[in-house]
C-alpha cells in the first residue's frame, strides 16, 4: 500500500454464487481491520509507527459450508511529512510512519526554507554542522531529538526511511523558540505591504513591485520573542506625536521633551499642518506590533522618547539630546538629519569640535552609553540646490555629496547608514549620500509613486500630515479605503536616509535585547560583520583624462582581514536574524576601546598637488599593533575648487579606501569661509579588523583640469572655473580607533 490504508478483494469465490460472510479470527496489532461482506473486500488502516508484517486468519461461510484462510498484510513504506515546534531550542518528538522489518533512518539537513530539499547539504550532522543545528539524533522507532543554536530560522530535514530494501523520504520542519506563537503575523493591516520587513514582491501602494526576498531579514525573531522589549530608543528629530495610536503604547511617559514649548510633549502643534518627520521616523523603529493598527516597527516592543532638536538647534540642546541629561537612559539615539553645504565642513565649523569632545567624554564617563545611529544624507544627485552637469557617464555615477563632508558623519562615535530601495538589481536609493564613513546600509525606499517608499506612521488626522485630504482627494500614498479607515494616520511615501537610520535603530534594539551584555561598539560591530553583501555586479567608476584612467570609486574591496567593504553600502545590508544569532552564539565582547593620537607624516611642509592622476602622497608610520575598528584622516590642504580632489588612504596591508570621491559639489575652499586654520576630517570603516602597525599612505589626486558645470532646479547653468594656482597639501595625520 502506498499510504497507510489498504482496500483489497478477499480471495474467496462461492461456486454457486451464494452470499459469503466473513468472520475475523485474529485482529492485527498494527492497525484497524474490517471486512465488507457486500463487496467481499477488506480494509486495513495501519497505525502510523507500525512496523509489523502480520498474518490475519478469517473464516468464510456461504451459510452451509465454511472455510478458514489467511491474509498476509505487508505494509508498504509511509513516512508522514510533519512540522514540530518548541518553546526553546530543543525539539523532541516521534515521526509517524509505516514500515516492515529492519527499519533504518537517515537524513539530510537543509540550510533554510529557501533551499529546496533536493539539494542536501550534509548527510550526517555529527560529521558536519550547518549554522543552526547543534545536534540531531533519530532512533529506529522514529523518536528524535534536535538541538538548535539560539534563534534558529526554520530547520528543514529530509528524513529517509529504509525498510526491506525500499525507501521513502519526507521533509520534516522544525521551529524553535516559538514564544509568541499566538500572535497573528498579519494582524497589523499595513504589515503585508511593508517590504523592508518581509519582501514578498509587494508594490507598497506604488506602481512597481519590490524584489522578493530583498529585506532586512526579520525572519522568526518576533515570533521568538525578540521584539526590542526594554530597549529605549531616543528619536532626536523634529518631534514625536506621543499620543499616536500606533506609538502610544511604546512611548515612555514623561521622557520626551519639547525644547520650544519647554514641556514633555514634542507633538506637532495645531498650526503645523505638514507631516512630522520624527513621528514617521519613530514608527519605522517601534510602531506597536500585533495590535490591529497600522503597520509594525522593526522593534515593535521597544520603548520610545522623542525630542524636537531640529526646531531648537543650539549647542545646549545638542548636549541634552546626544547623550546628555535628556537621553542618558537611551540605549539607541536615532539622528535622521544632516547637513548639505557646498563645502566640506571643517572641524572648526558650527561647533563640531566642541560636539565631538562632548560625545567622546560622554562615552568615557557613562557605563553603558547609547549607540548613536545617523543618516548619511540625501545628496547623491543634488546639493544646495545644484546638480552636476556630467562630462561623462562615469562621472554621473559619482555622488554630489560625500558622507564625510559633515564632521558629525566623520565621527567615530556616530554610526552612519546609507539607504536602499526595494530593487535588488539597483539597490542604492537614488538620493542616498555615500562614502567611507558609511558602516552599513538599511532600507529607505524611493518616493512611493513609481517605486516603493516606506510605510510608517503619520500625524493623525486628514487635515494635517503627509497623508491628508485636499480638494476632496487623499494624498500621502496608501489607498482611499485605508486612508479613510485610519483617518490619515499612516503614509506609504516616507523615504530618505531618514528612513534607513530608524530601521537600523530597530535592528540594534533587537540585538540589544538578545544579549544585554553588549556595548554600543559590539552592537554595531555585529551589524557590520553580519551584513549581507549586495550589488555584486557593481563596476568600479573609472574617470579618463589625457589618455589616463583613475579609479574614483572602486566598489567592493576586500581588506587585509578578509572583510569586504563598499563606500555605498559599507559592509552590506543589515541582516537582523544573522546579527541576533551572532550576538547569542558564544560571542566574545570587544576589548576596551583604544584611541590613538593623530599621527602625522615625518615630512612637514607644503607640497603642490599636480593636475594629473598620479597625485601626491604622504606616508605615516604607526607603530602600535591596534586591531582597527575605524580610522580618521585629518587634512590641512588648500584648493580653490575642492570638487577636483580625490583623497585616498592605503593601509599597510594594501587596502585602498577612497575617503573622498572626486567631482562632488563641495566645491568651495573651506579656508576661504572658516579660516586659514580650517582642517577637514574623513572617517573610513574600510580597514575593519586589520592591524594598524606599519606604513600608511595618504594620496591626494587632482582629477580635473577642465571647467566644471552645474545647474539649479530651473536648469540655469553655472560654470566653475579651474583653479588658477596649484592646490597645496600642508599636512596629513591619521588616528586609529580599535582595540588590542
Amino acid at each position: 500500500m502506498g499510504n497507510n490504508t489498504l482496500v483489497q478483494k478477499l480471495p474467496i469465490i462461492d461456486k454457486d454464487g451464494d452470499k459469503v460472510t466473513y468472520k475475523v479470527i485474529n485482529l492485527p496489532q498494527s492497525g484497524d481491520f474490517s471486512v465488507d461482506d457486500e463487496n467481499s473486500e477488506f480494509t486495513f488502516t495501519a497505525n502510523l509507527s507500525s512496523i509489523k508484517e502480520e498474518v490475519i486468519s478469517l473464516i468464510a461461510s456461504d451459510g452451509i459450508d465454511e472455510t478458514e484462510f489467511e491474509v498476509t498484510l505487508k505494509p508498504e513504506l509511509v513516512l508522514k511529512p510533519e512540522e514540530f515546534e518548541s518553546l526553546n531550542n530543543i525539539v523532541e518528538g516521534k515521526l509517524e510512519f509505516v514500515a516492515g522489518a529492519d527499519v533504518e533512518f537517515s537524513y539530510n539537513v537543509i540550510s533554510d526554507d529557501n533551499t529546496p530539499s533536493i539539494i542536501p547539504l550534509i548527510s550526517d550532522v555529527n560529521r558536519a554542522k550547518i549554522p543552526d543545528v547543534n545536534s540531531f539524533v533519530i532512533n529506529d522507532d522514529g523518536s528524535f531529538k534536535l538541538t538548535a543554536l539560539p534563534y534558529s530560522e526554520p530547520i528543514y530535514i529530509d528524513v529517509t526511511l529504509t525498510s526491506n530494501n525500499k525507501t521513502v523520504t519526507a521533509q520534516i520542519k522544525y521551529l524553535t523558540e516559538q514564544k509568541n506563537i499566538n500572535i497573528n503575523a498579519f494582524s497589523d493591516p499595513l504589515y503585508f505591504q511593508q517590504w523592508h520587513l518581509n519582501n514578498t514582491g509587494q508594490d507598497a501602494y506604488s506602481l512597481s513591485n519590490a524584489s522578493e526576498g530583498f529585506d532586512i531579514n526579520i525572519g522568526q525573531l518576533h515570533v521568538q520573542g525578540i521584539t526590542g522589549k526594554d530597549i529605549h530608543v531616543a528619536i532626536v528629530d523634529s518631534g514625536l506625536e506621543i499620543a499616536h495610536e500606533d506609538l502610544v503604547e511604546n512611548v515612555i511617559p514623561g521622557m520626551s521633551y519639547d525644547f520650544v514649548e519647554q514641556d514633555n510633549d514634542p507633538s506637532p502643534n495645531q498650526y503645523e499642518t505638514g507631516g512630522d518627520h520624527g513621528t514617521s521616523v519613530a514608527g519605522l523603529t517601534a510602531a506597536v506590533g500585533f495590535n490591529g493598527k497600522g503597520g509594525r516597527g522593526v522593534a515593535p516592543s521597544a520603548s520610545l522618547s522623542g525630542f524636537n532638536f531640529l526646531k531648537e538647534q543650539d549647542l545646549d540642546v545638542f548636549y541634552e539630546t546626544h547623550g546628555g541629561e535628556k537621553t542618558q537612559t537611551a540605549d539607541v539615539i536615532n539622528q535622521s538629519y544632516g547637513y548639505g553645504f557646498p563645502s566640506i565642513l571643517p572641524t572648526n565649523a558650527f561647533y563640531f569640535e566642541v560636539q565631538e569632545v562632548f560625545i567622546k567624554n560622554h562615552y568615557e564617563v557613562v557605563n553603558k552609553p547609547a549607540l548613536m545611529i545617523k543618516s548619511a544624507g540625501n545628496g547623491f544627485h543634488w546639493l544646495s540646490g545644484y546638480k552636476r552637469i556630467n562630462s561623462s557617464e562615469e562621472e554621473a555615477r559619482l555622488p554630489a555629496q560625500i558622507a564625510n563632508s559633515d564632521p558629525e558623519n566623520a565621527s567615530f562615535y556616530n554610526t552612519v547608514v546609507s539607504a536602499l530601495n526595494a530593487n535588488s538589481d539597483e539597490p542604492l536609493s537614488s538620493y542616498s549620500t555615500v562614502g567611507s564613513s558609511v558602516l552599513f546600509a538599511s532600507t529607505g525606499g524611493e518616493y512611493g509613486v513609481q517605486y516603493p517608499a516606506m510605510i510608517t506612521t503619520d500625524v493623525a488626522g486628514c487635515d494635517r500630515g503627509y497623508s491628508n485630504i485636499k480638494f476632496g482627494k487623499y494624498y500621502g500614498g496608501l489607498d482611499d479605503e485605508t486612508q479613510s479607515e485610519s483617518e490619515c494616520s499612516y503614509t506609504s511615501m516616507f523615504n530618505g536616509t531618514s528612513s534607513a537610520a530608524p530601521v537600523a535603530s530597530g535592528v540594534a534594539a533587537l540585538i540589544m535585547q538578545s544579549n544585554t551584555d553588549l556595548s554600543w561598539r559590539d552592537v554595531r560591530y555585529i551589524m557590520a560583520k553580519t551584513a549581507t553583501k549586495i550589488d555584486l555586479d557593481f563596476a568600479p567608476v573609472i574617470l579618463s583624462q589625457d589618455g589616463e584612467q583613475y579609479i574614483a570609486e572602486p566598489g567592493w574591496v576586500t581588506n587585509g582581514a578578509g572583510n569586504s567593504y563598499h563606500n555605498w553600502y559599507g559592509y552590506g545590508m543589515i541582516n537582523a536574524v544573522e546579527a541576533v544569532q551572532m550576538a547569542t552564539r558564544n560571542y566574545t565582547l570587544l576589548p576596551p576601546l583604544i584611541e590613538s593620537e593623530f599621527i602625522t607624516s615625518d615630512v612637514i611642509g607644503a607640497v603642490d598637488i599636480p593636475e594629473n592622476f598620479e597625485g601626491i602622497t604622504k606616508q605615516i608610520e604607526i607603530t602600535d599593533d591596534i586591531t582597527i575598528e575605524a580610522i580618521q584622516l585629518k587634512l590641512d590642504l588648500d584648493h580653490e575648487r575642492m570638487s577636483d580632489i580625490a583623497v585616498e588612504v592605503i593601509s599597510p596591508s594594501g587596502t585602498r579606501s577612497v575617503v573622498a570621491t572626486p567631482r562632488h559639489l563641495h566645491y568651495l575652499n573651506p579656508k576661504n569661509y572658516f579660516g586659514y586654520d580650517a582642517e577637514i576630517l574623513f572617517l573610513s570603516h574600510a580597514f575593519l579588523d586589520e592591524i594598524a602597525a606599519g606604513i600608511w599612505t595618504v594620496k591626494i589626486v587632482d582629477t580635473n583640469k577642465n571647467t566644471m558645470k552645474i545647474a539649479d532646479y530651473d536648469d540655469n547653468e553655472l560654470e566653475l572655473s579651474n583653479n588658477y594656482f596649484s592646490g597645496l597639501l600642508f599636512d596629513a595625520s591619521i588616528k586609529v580607533y580599535g582595540h588590542k
